[in-house]
């Protein structure tokens, strides 16, 4: 729940409506869409590897943002705090019966209460407002639509804790399950993220504010835990051992992650955009091009080959790099289109198991 920090920073108000819409539609549409168990076994079967590096790059990313962030606002001894927060939530998620819906529900009522507190000594809400003189525009809004709307609609395929929470319930309690989650309670989530936003664009200063940093750091650490805890759990649960070659990728890449989290130098930035800033807009990159083209040209028919993914991927960086590093939110459209039109270009198709 750090993007639409930025977002507020960037656009304000507006462009956090303009992120959440799409992003509230696409997590619905998908419990509503996936038409039993026995669907999304099949479809995880067949792309088992993609829905694997989804969760483990979540995991890698996850990192990033408790070593860049997180550490700054909860201080040294944030990493013994996600240490034992992901432990807990690891032990918990393995009880057979109800094992999720605890750690679910203790996600709730922490973050809930921790932020209630943060209302009761009135230092939320604090809201970040856009940069006065910053050269981004509403439009940028409208630019930056078919970006949200592709990455959000095809992202939730591919995660593993949206198929088991489905495979969990019939189609009627799942419509109205996701219905419920995605059309309130994350709703209420981002609104939360709006409150406590102007901490986090001003640079927090924990010495100054001991309890707020309490407050945030202790938020975004079980959030955190909860979410890494749970995707490393289904990926065990799909895959009880993982390749030695994807386990020592992994590895090296949860570590120079963690590296890049704490050694990032703020005063190196890039158009005005610091080191760490930047890393995190580069994940942005798997969530908004890699995944989505991944999922739309290989898992919706008609299906094509992983040449034409990697191809659309390498035509389209660039142009999300010039929109989202860059700033220069236009490129966006072009990206999407490469990527959305390379469905349709004439070619071989790849026969779907599940249709």
């Amino acid at each position: 729940m750090y993007l639409p920090v930025l977002i507020m920073r960037e656009l304000g108000f507006a462009g956090v409506i303009t992120f959440a819409l799409p992003n509230i539609a696409g997590a619905m549409a998908m419990g509503w869409a996936l038409r039993d168990e026995r669907q999304s076994r099949l479809i995880i079967g067949e792309h088992r590897g993609a829905f694997i590096w989804y969760s483990l790059i979540t995991i890698v990313f996850h990192a990033f943002f408790a070593a860049w962030i997180i550490r700054r606002i909860a201080g040294p001894n944030a990493g013994a705090a996600l240490a034992a927060g992901f432990l807990l939530f690891w032990m918990i998620l393995h009880w057979r019966r109800g094992g999720e819906f605890l750690a679910a529900s203790l996600t709730l009522v922490i973050s809930a209460g921790l932020l209630g507190w943060g209302f009761w000594r009135h230092e939320l809400p604090y809201v970040a407002h856009p940069v006065q003189g910053a050269s981004l525009s509403s439009i940028n809004n409208l630019w930056l639509a078919p970006a949200w709307t592709l990455g959000f609609v095809c992202c939730p395929w591919l995660d593993l804790t949206f198929h088991s929470a489905r495979r969990a319930m019939g189609r009627a309690e799942a419509r109205a399950a996701f219905s419920t989650g995605f059309g309130i309670i994350f709703p209420a989530m981002l609104l939360l993220t709006v409150d406590y936003s102007g901490w986090l664009v001003v640079g927090f200063d924990r010495l100054r504010y001991p309890q707020l940093a309490i407050i945030l750091g202790g938020y975004l650490i079980v959030q955190s835990c909860f979410t890494v805890a749970l995707h490393a759990r289904q990926v065990a649960r799909i895959r009880e051992r993982i390749p030695l070659r994807r386990f020592l990728a992994f590895s090296a890449l949860l570590a120079i992650a963690v590296l890049l989290g704490i050694l990032n130098d703020s005063r190196f930035n890039y158009s005005g955009i610091p080191l760490g800033e930047l890393i995190y807009r580069a994940f942005l990159g798997f969530y908004g091009l890699i995944f989505p083209a991944y999922v739309w040209l290989r898992m919706a028919s008609p299906r094509r080959s992983m040449a034409r993914v990697a191809a659309v991927i390498v035509i389209a960086a660039p142009l999300y790099w010039l929109a989202f590093a860059n700033e220069q939110m236009i490129f966006a459209v072009p990206g999407v289109l490469v990527v959305v039109l390379a469905k349709f270009l004439p070619g071989a198709r790849v026969r779907a198991i599940v249709e």
